[in-house]
């Protein structure tokens, strides 16, 4: 990971705010579920996807009970 990648993800860590994810981004979770297959081959479809650059991750704030933190979301290209 280069320092700029870094740099961005350490301040995604220090906001306190919740953010809305872009239209067309959607969690690991909700990817599986559309595709039918379990989170855990999800996540192996979704790295193989993003080495070959099918996928786009991009982080956003969200809130989960009480904790706002970063979590990765994804997008088909």
């Amino acid at each position: 990971m280069n320092s700029k990648k870094l740099q961005k993800l350490e301040s995604l860590f220090q906001k306190k705010t919740a953010e809305t994810p872009e239209k067309g981004f959607f969690t690991r979770a909700e990817l599986a579920k559309a595709w039918k297959i379990s989170e855990q081959h999800g996540n192996r479809k979704i790295k193989k996807y993003i080495d070959s650059g099918l996928i786009e991750m991009k982080y956003f704030r969200v809130t989960s009970g009480m904790v706002t933190r970063p979590i990765p979301h994804y997008r088909i290209k």
